[in-house]
Formats: C-alpha cells, sequence, structure tokens
C-alpha cells in the first residue's frame, strides 16, 4: 500500500523527465513553471529558501542567490543512485553518486524551475584485469548517450533506455527533491 501511494504521489509530481539531451519538461522546454496564485515574488522567493535551508544539511556551502529573484543550489550526495550492471557471471547492484544543481526564479504568483543538471559517477578502486594486468581506481561516469567504446550509457542512439533503474532512479529522484522544494515552501511559514 505505502509504494502504490509513493507511486501516486510521484505520478502526480512529475515535473521533468529524463531524455537524451537531459532532463524537460512536459511540454518538452528546460524549465517548468509552478503558478502559486497570489504570492509575492519575494515571499516565493523567501520561502523556497527556507525550504532548501531546511532540507539541506550545509545549504550555504553550495548556495548561489540573486535577492529576491533566483535560487541555485549545487549539491553532492553519495550513493543514492542504485544501478544494476552486468558483471559476466549476472548482474551487479552498484551505486553512483550525484552532482546536481537546480535553479529556482520567482516571479509574482510563479516559480520557474530549470531543468536539473546533474552528473552520475561512482568510484572504481583498481582491479586485475588479466592479460592487460591492473587498471587504476577512477571515477566513472554513467553517460546519457554513448562515448566511445563505453558500455557505461543511458541512452541507446534511438533512444530506447539500457538502465532502466538508473532511468527511473534519476526522475523519481529529482522529482521528488523538486516536489519536496515546493511542498515545504508552501508550509514553511505555517507554524
Amino acid at each position: 500500500m505505502a509504494i502504490l501511494l509513493l507511486v501516486a504521489q510521484l505520478s502526480f509530481a512529475q515535473y521533468f523527465k529524463l531524455t537524451q539531451k537531459g532532463f524537460v519538461s512536459n511540454d518538452n522546454s528546460d524549465f517548468t513553471v509552478v503558478d502559486v496564485p497570489n504570492v509575492k515574488q519575494m515571499d516565493l522567493y523567501k520561502n523556497v529558501l527556507n525550504a532548501i535551508n531546511t532540507l539541506y544539511k550545509n545549504p550555504q556551502k553550495g548556495l548561489s542567490v540573486v535577492e529576491g529573484e533566483s535560487i541555485s543550489i549545487t549539491a553532492y550526495e553519495e550513493e543514492v543512485l542504485p544501478v544494476k550492471l552486468s558483471n559476466g557471471l549476472g548482474k551487479t547492484l552498484r551505486k553512483y553518486d550525484l552532482s546536481y544543481k537546480l535553479t529556482f526564479l520567482f516571479k509574482d504568483g510563479k516559480i520557474r524551475i530549470n531543468s536539473p543538471d546533474f552528473e552520475a559517477k561512482r568510484y572504481v578502486e583498481g582491479t586485475y584485469r588479466g592479460a592487460s594486468g591492473w587498471s587504476g581506481d577512477e571515477w566513472v561516469t554513467l553517460r546519457m548517450t554513448k562515448v566511445g567504446k563505453s558500455k557505461l550509457y543511458l541512452f541507446e542512439d534511438n533512444g530506447k533506455v539500457r538502465f532502466e533503474d538508473a532511468y527511473t532512479g534519476l526522475n523519481n529522484h529529482f522529482n521528488s527533491l523538486i516536489k519536496q522544494i515546493i511542498d515545504k515552501s508552501g508550509t514553511i511559514n505555517n507554524w
């Protein structure tokens, strides 16, 4: 029942959808607008800023603001994106770190949210690779599309999703994060 409720909530809060070119809104633009009738620009700005301050451990570290007009938060979350990868014997679950940027802009009665900009990567310790010897420690990035001979990318050239769990995880993560910020900003002064 709880899973059904979560899925229902997330389906109503679909601000963006991941594509080969990144996140796009329902009308395929690089931003979405949330209407908040009868609320002044400065109040929207303050409420979203307060919501971000309550949701993040150390928001000042990645916060960039233009007083009353815009808020950008740059954040890093460790091991939040689980991805099942083939290891030759089956599938192994690997967790990727996410670094991202969210930007909010304000007008009277409206909050504009720009498409999330993100990078998903994980640290891989060196391993023995048989005849080719040892590989060194490195960061590996989950790319949107194929780069070189890499097999670690989300979308085929035809748009087909390669790693459904990563695709779903990214969509859910960013849409629920935005929903949390918007919902919290609407209740921040109701105490």
